[in-house]
């Protein structure tokens, strides 16, 4: 069997994938509710940058393959014992908790400084720029209901470890409750309150009603949004082949229904005459490095539509207009910044060059090379080992990095896991020639 993207780069980078993920290995004295007794989990880097349990990126590190099912287990048995109830939460400032929304990380005793936690306490965090698990979750700068994404890769870490058990345990375990509600109908009651348009089933953020999301936690689009819909149609997915294990037929085809939907809309609503996707449909109408090549990985793009996005992915990355030092990735081209050389959005809360205002960050890099590889396999390889190359000689310096910049100069977050383990994850799709 072939390896991608070759078998040099691709060893060496598994070792130090698993590498990463041993940095990020962290013990909680405990989960007050829920255990008295060590809790272990990661932490999105090495370096400590992120000292809190990270929804999200737990289940990017877990698709590594180097996290133990029954870690994975305990760590969805927590997420899910901190879900949000039935009732909607009020809090500060207009924010608001919609029922059953999942936590964006969790302070843990024993994780980070004991002034962190002092000053911030221990719990549920729903909204991303804060570590405060009170009443005063921040001023709506990150969104005015929990961010979009995490219920999805809830579903996704839900739908992993499910794959691990044979057909009887699959099913025991998905009725399994966690605080008297299943598992599964807590991934569906998730699903069920998140905001989506009407026509299509696609996110949505209103003007004043709106989630920060994903790598996308720095923007604000209004109206439908790419990349959080890319999510949603693989975790219908998903969630349909879970419903299908469990013998529940009329909610596996209400997700296939889904799926198909919001397939539909991201061809018909969100794509643009070039190809790309844009990141939302009424502002920050820009190509979505993020959302483009995540609806063609996960399959939502077909015909005409994939390949005119591979062809503009393919473009971008061959004319360096998206890419930079160790084949990082900007989040759109730099000739669709709103204005050239000065600023990426049209309402930045960063500076120009910084984090996801022109920032350069490696999450993609696998998912992009899967894209283009039915194109131009010798690119794909390229991005690949640019990518690894300058890996493997930042390593001892933190690489990968969460994001970059030469032109600053900037190297942010170091040994950050999601950085390593989601290209790992498409370097092996590539090498079994999926």
């Amino acid at each position: 069997m072939p390896v991608f993207p070759d078998l040099d780069h691709y060893t060496w980078f598994e070792a130090h994938t698993e590498t990463i993920i041993a940095k990020c290995k962290r013990t909680a004295i405990s989960v007050p509710g829920v255990t008295d007794q060590p809790f272990v989990f990661y932490v999105p880097g090495g370096d400590d940058k992120y000292p809190s349990f990270w929804i999200r990126d737990a289940g990017m590190q877990c698709r590594s393959g180097f996290i133990s099912r029954e870690t994975m287990e305990t760590m969805l048995q927590v997420i899910l014992w901190f879900q949000n109830g039935p009732r909607q939460r009020n809090l500060a400032h207009g924010l608001r908790v919609d029922p059953w929304s999942i936590p964006d990380h969790i302070n843990l005793p024993g994780v980070g400084s004991p002034e962190m936690l002092k000053k911030n306490g221990v719990g549920a965090v729903f909204f991303p720029g804060t570590y405060s698990t009170s009443d005063d979750q921040g001023t709506g700068g990150y969104g005015v209901r929990p961010a979009d994404d995490d219920i999805y890769e809830v579903v996704e870490l839900a739908y992993l470890i499910s794959q691990w058990m044979i057909p009887s345990q699959r099913r025991a375990w998905l009725a399994g409750n966690i605080n008297g509600v299943a598992i599964i109908e807590r991934l569906h009651l998730g699903m069920r309150h998140m905001t989506v348009e009407p026509e299509f089933g696609l996110c949505f953020n209103g003007s004043d009603d709106w989630a920060a999301a994903s790598f996308h936690d720095a923007l604000r689009p209004r109206g439908c949004v790419t990349l959080t819909s890319a999510l949603r149609f693989r975790a219908a997915q998903r969630m349909r082949r879970m419903a299908t294990a469990l013998g529940k037929k009329d909610f596996a085809c209400q997700y296939e229904d889904m799926a198909r939907r919001i397939a539909e809309g991201l061809q018909n609503r969100m794509q643009m005459p070039d190809g790309w996707l844009m990141i939302g449909s009424d502002t920050y109408r820009q190509p979505d490095l993020w959302g483009t090549a995540q609806a063609l990985y996960h399959g939502a793009l077909n015909g005409e539509s994939a390949q005119a996005a591979r062809s503009a992915l393919l473009k971008a990355v061959m004319d360096g207009s998206i890419t930079s030092a160790g084949g990082y990735l900007r989040h759109t081209p730099l000739w669709a910044d709103i204005v050239p050389g000065k600023s990426t959005w049209s309402d930045e809360i960063n500076p120009f060059g910084v984090y996801q205002s022109g920032g350069y960050w490696p999450q993609m890099i696998g998912h992009v090379a899967w894209c283009i590889a039915p194109l131009n396999m010798d690119s794909a390889r390229q991005l690949a080992c640019k990518f690894i190359d300058h890996t493997r000689d930042r390593a001892e310096h933190g690489a990968p990095f969460e994001w970059l910049n030469p032109a600053i100069p900037k190297e942010d977050g170091r040994w950050y896991s999601p950085s390593a383990t989601l290209p790992l994850e498409a370097f092996r799709r590539l090498s079994s020639c999926d």
